[in-house]
Order: structure tokens, then C-alpha cells, then sequence
């Protein structure tokens, strides 16, 4: 059996995220699986890997599902009441590239939440 593969995209939010980041992300999950469908969602495979900050975060993918998570995260206009829109700021099949490329940004990065569920 092959192991998927994954890209992940840095997001930043146009809006900080407040209160539950748990709660933002069950949220976000729910509006994503709106925008795509139930089909093309699990095929997205959707995960938030960690915040680097409030109002930026990184999102794991499947490697086919990219093109739609990126239109997907376009289409979002509200997450738990709040009107929000979301940047696609890049792609990358690595965390450590990711990382470095908002370290270039200037803002520091956050602990990953990947264990927390």
C-alpha cells in the first residue's frame, strides 16, 4: 500500500481567530466540507497542523485535493459567526519549508497542535 501524499498550505485569515482554536477548526472543517461536499472532502483530507499565529495557520492536504482546498478556503465567507476570508500565502510538500518561509515574514512560529485532536 502506498503512502499519501501531502502538501501543506500556509493560510493567513483576514480576521484574527478568536476564543476555541479547536472549536475554529471543528468550524472550519464544517465549511469546508460545505463548500466541497462530503466526496470531495474526504478526499481532501483536511488538517489543521498548528497556528503560527492568530490569525495565520498551517493546513495539511492531499496532494490531489490541493487545487480544491485552495478554491474551497476562497469560497469560506463566516467561520462560528464571524465573517473571515482566507489567503492561500503558499504551498509546500514540507513543514520545515513552511516554517522557514514565515520566519521570512517576520513573525515567529508557534508550537505545533498535530497531537492535539
Amino acid at each position: 500500500m502506498m503512502r499519501e501524499k501531502r502538501r501543506y498550505l500556509l493560510v493567513e485569515a483576514s480576521t484574527p481567530v478568536r476564543g476555541d482554536l479547536d472549536e475554529f477548526k471543528k468550524r472550519l472543517y464544517i465549511s469546508l466540507m460545505d463548500c466541497t461536499g462530503q466526496l470531495g472532502y474526504h478526499r481532501i483530507n483536511p488538517h489543521v497542523i498548528g497556528f503560527i499565529s492568530s490569525e495565520m495557520f498551517i493546513l495539511r492536504a492531499s496532494l490531489e485535493g490541493t487545487p480544491s482546498v485552495i478554491a474551497a478556503l476562497a469560497m469560506v465567507k463566516s467561520v462560528a459567526g464571524s465573517e473571515v476570508a482566507f489567503y492561500t500565502l503558499k504551498s509546500s510538500g514540507t513543514l520545515r519549508a513552511l516554517r522557514d518561509y514565515a520566519k521570512t515574514l517576520g513573525r515567529t512560529v508557534g508550537q505545533s497542535t498535530a497531537g492535539q485532536q
